[in-house]
């Protein structure tokens, strides 16, 4: 049986080992040409005016994500189903947060994700990014920042990806205006690098593409990134402490549950778990300082 990661006692409080993975994530997000991003924590919320990216910058991560094999194969379902142990055994069953029936109408999503936070004023919007089809048998990369509802989030992408589409085909052509704050979109590289270190990244059709914004639980991807860096089984397990407990999105967690990385992964990117994100800093962090 596999002991949980954080069986051993650690030294380090769990909000050292939460920054130390926070620095990491911002030399993660610089090493992959994210020239405009800057994260304060690992989730998404709760969170401040500090935390931003663009989505040029979106498009990035993106691209550097898609070429982890374990997290294009998560981040592609649209329901998962763990086992968690410990003193409330149980089975709990997650979907995506990713809906768009107006965009899959016309479009195969091959990957996606959600963010949003609203209630605040300074930080409110809806986030998307996905992984589409695009023509020539090639795939689009596609992410909106600043919706002011669920609806218009899709909508636009929606619009965003179509402009693409005429762009393609004809660079003059007369394209729909968007609602929303900021979007980009471009075409998935051709082979996709597995370090995308060569900034310089070719938008077909783009608002804003270069004005930074919060991206909410969008945060989640480059501290997924990140962690899988550092997290060589999968399969191991991990003890949630209370310290993980946040709330928000995915809120289905409680301190002392034993689930695996695989486990919080796919929390973290389906229903946008912030307890799991909050839960692979920390633990990411301690094996990080343990290298130091």
């Amino acid at each position: 049986m596999k002991k949980a990661s954080n069986q051993k006692a650690s030294t380090l409080t769990a909000e050292s080992a939460k920054n130390i993975f926070i620095a990491e994530m911002n030399k993660k997000a610089k090493k992959i040409g994210m020239e405009h991003s800057y994260f304060v924590e690992p989730a998404g919320f709760p969170s401040t005016i500090e935390q931003v990216m663009t989505t040029r910058d979106m498009l990035k991560m993106v691209i550097h994500a898609s070429s982890n094999k374990e997290l294009a194969r998560i981040w592609s379902k649209k329901s998962y189903t763990m086992n968690i142990g410990g003193d409330n055994a149980r089975e709990l069953s997650i979907d995506t947060t990713v809906s768009a029936p107006m965009i899959e109408d016309e479009y195969e999503i091959f990957a996606g994700k959600t963010g949003a936070i609203w209630g605040t004023n300074e930080i409110d919007g809806f986030h998307m990014i996905l992984i589409t089809n695009a023509p020539n048998e090639r795939k689009f990369v596609s992410a909106i920042r600043g919706a002011s509802t669920p609806k218009t989030r899709v909508n636009d992408l929606k619009i965003a990806l179509d402009n693409a589409k005429l762009l393609l085909n004809d660079p003059d052509a007369t394209v729909n205006e968007i609602e929303s704050e900021s979007v980009a979109v471009c075409l998935m590289p051709v082979p996709n690098p597995l370090s995308s270190e060569n900034v310089e990244l070719p938008l077909i059709y783009s608002k804003n593409a270069d004005v930074p914004g919060h991206p909410a639980s969008l945060t989640k991807i480059i501290s997924a990134i990140t962690a899988l860096d550092y997290l060589t089984d999968l399969d191991e397990k991990m003890i949630l402490q209370e310290s993980d407990i946040t709330p928000g999105m995915g809120d289905y967690f409680h301190a002392r549950d034993m689930i695996t990385f695989r486990d919080a992964l796919h929390g973290m990117m389906l229903p946008s778990s912030n307890t799991c994100a909050t839960a692979v800093a920390r633990i990411t962090g301690e094996k990080i300082s343990q290298k130091i």
